[in-house]
């Protein structure tokens, strides 16, 4: 467990978003104070209030033949030449869930079946009434059961008929299965929170036979390579397909909200869950890439040890470029001791995102379900989705603040941002912008300035960071104007300072360097640098008087902020508690 002030912040020496380099780079490690902020560090979540039920997947395991497994089936392993798949165990396969995916006629990323139709078996998992009285459907030894599971033509139980549920799509990792491992149980865990839970059992070695760990060998990957493209490109298409048929199932259409989707990705999941947003995937061993699918349903993203590739091979391009204009918000939980999804392809991924990105690593984790880190991984997760599939603004407020779940596994914030949530009356965004040729950075939240700056018409050069933050306009009337001075003509430096506290702002109206430009916008003021629940800490920033010039920045991002101090800034404390 991170205590407050000892959150260990790890970053590539010398990358920023959207200029990584190779990976391999070198990692320093800084101390991040959470200092007064009272909800850095939050309690995990209890468990989820609400019993889960799920769909029929009965089986017969005599089917099984002598020396397999139902995991063979589960996961699509073949037995010589003879393909397995969880269909061949399926009792009443007419009423389970079997979706067929076409795929396109794709030559460059599907090599054997292109233009075919797979098909793929769904388990559902969902909020279930407390007296369900359908039993749980026991797997064979050594594996969990399936809640609640229907059986026949039965149909869902919900714990209230007249709700509409989120929507989860989850997508375990290669040659696995939503009843292999931990997965039912994580898929459990997240139903019963209020999710209706869509996995698709993805079959992976019925299109590769290849394991990721084997990619490290050049030769095998160069020979394999075309396949296990293909199997990663049919995985978004079948968690979209997965998506398209759950939606518009009779049994589920009208107890699902088609606006709150999320996505749920384990290992390879991961990036099949960016992939089905719009991510370009690696397509060639030159490191060309290409997107499979745009699906812009999904809202949010949690990835857990999710891959991003091998540093020789990257999973989403060269320099994983793309990512370059990906903006669904996207939380990764990796693992720093993960060889398998190693945690400098995904800071390098990660780094190039836009809109909101987080990365935590949980520290001694390799690539598995770390049972002690549970409580960190599904606290972090549903307050990611609360903020940004459901809109709730407190929860928004809460992930841009958190740095740590008490108790539990080492977790460690590594990259963060918040965007700004869509305006509501009377609040603006604070854009910030940065000038090479000055390395100056400026904040505005007038719209027209934004637009005069974006098209280079009065001053060239200045460009957006990515790093906004919310204010209320000066007219709403809500928290205390913001004094915006520039340096005087001649005399003053060359740079913007903005400020709430009155005895500051006082001070420049008296001081001949500063000329005062007017009141900028409205923020609240913080307690002893704390923001009361459902507002984001602004930290001002101070260059020090580096290059010969003053310049200030405004930061809502603990990363970026600890990245700006290792440069030499003098980080001057929260000033502004911002709507989220």
């Amino acid at each position: 467990m991170t205590t407050p002030f000892t959150l260990r912040w790890t970053v590539l020496r010398g990358v920023r978003r959207g200029s990584a380099t190779a990976a391999g780079v070198a990692l320093m490690i800084f101390a991040v104070a959470a200092g007064a902020d009272s909800l850095a560090v939050v309690d995990p979540l209890p468990p989820g209030p609400y019993a889960v039920g799920c769909s029929n997947v009965e089986q017969d395991f005599s089917r099984v033949l002598p020396g397999e497994t139902a995991k063979n089936y589960w996961e699509g392993v073949p037995d010589g030449s003879r393909q397995r798949y969880v269909t061949q165990l399926l009792v009443d396969p007419v009423d389970a869930l079997i979706v067929n995916v076409n795929v396109p006629d794709d030559r460059e990323l599907f090599v054997n079946h292109a233009t075919q139709q797979v098909p793929t078996a769904l388990l559902v998992c969902y909020p279930t009434a407390s007296n369900n009285p359908r039993p749980d459907y026991p797997l064979p030894a050594g594996s969990n059961a399936v809640p609640h599971m229907q059986r026949g033509a039965e149909t869902p139980i919900w714990a209230d008929p007249g709700v509409r549920w989120p929507v989860l799509v989850f997508s375990h990792g290669l040659v696995g299965s939503p009843l292999s491992n931990d997965y039912i149980v994580a898929l459990t865990v997240l139903a019963s929170y209020g999710y209706v839970v869509v996995a698709p059992f993805h079959g992976d070695p019925r299109f590769a036979d290849v394991k990721v760990d084997s990619l490290s060998d050049a030769l095998y990957a160069a020979l394999h390579f075309p396949t296990y493209v293909e199997m990663q490109a049919i995985r978004p298409l079948s968690t979209a397909a997965a998506l398209d048929f759950l939606l518009g199932h009779l049994q589920y259409r009208d107890h699902v909200d088609a606006s709150r989707i999320v996505g749920f990705g384990a290992s390879l999941g991961g990036e099949t869950l960016l992939l089905q947003a719009g991510a370009q995937l690696t397509k060639t061993i030159g490191l060309s890439s290409k997107q499979v699918v745009a699906d812009t349903r999904l809202k949010a993203i949690v990835g857990y040890v999710p891959y991003f590739g091998q540093s020789f091979l990257p999973a989403f391009g060269r320099d994983q470029k793309g990512l370059d204009n990906f903006t669904t918000p996207f939380l990764g939980i990796a693992g720093f001791s993960d060889t398998t999804a190693p945690i400098d392809a995904t800071i390098q991924g990660v780094l190039r995102l836009h809109g909101s990105r987080e990365l935590l690593g949980l520290e001694g984790v390799g690539h598995f379900f770390d049972f002690p880190s549970a409580p960190d991984i599904f606290t972090w997760s549903l307050i990611f989705f609360a903020a940004h599939a459901q809109d709730d603004r407190t929860a928004r407020a809460q992930i841009a603040r958190m740095v740590s779940v008490r108790g539990g596994g080492d977790d460690r914030l590594i990259i963060d941002y918040t965007a700004p949530a869509a305006l509501s009356a009377g609040e603006r965004v604070t854009i910030e912008y940065h000038a090479a040729s000055l390395n100056h950075y400026f904040e505005t939240a007038e719209p027209a300035e934004a637009a005069s700056l974006d098209a280079g018409i009065l001053v060239p050069g200045w460009v957006r960071t990515g790093f906004d933050f919310k204010s209320w306009t000066v007219e709403s009337g809500i928290g205390v104007p913001a004094c915006r001075f520039f340096g005087t003509p001649g005399s003053g430096p060359n740079t913007h300072v903005f400020s709430i506290n009155v005895v500051e702002c006082n001070k420049l109206h008296a001081d001949s360097r500063w000329k005062f430009e007017g009141l900028a916008f409205d923020e609240q003021a913080p307690i002893a640098e704390d923001c009361p629940i459902g507002r984001i800490p602004v930290t001002r920033l101070y260059n020090n008087g580096m290059g010969g010039e003053a310049n200030h920045r405004y930061l809502t991002s603990h990363s970026e902020i600890h990245a700006t101090a290792a440069a030499g800034w003098l980080v001057e404390g929260v000033v502004f508690c911002a709507p989220p």
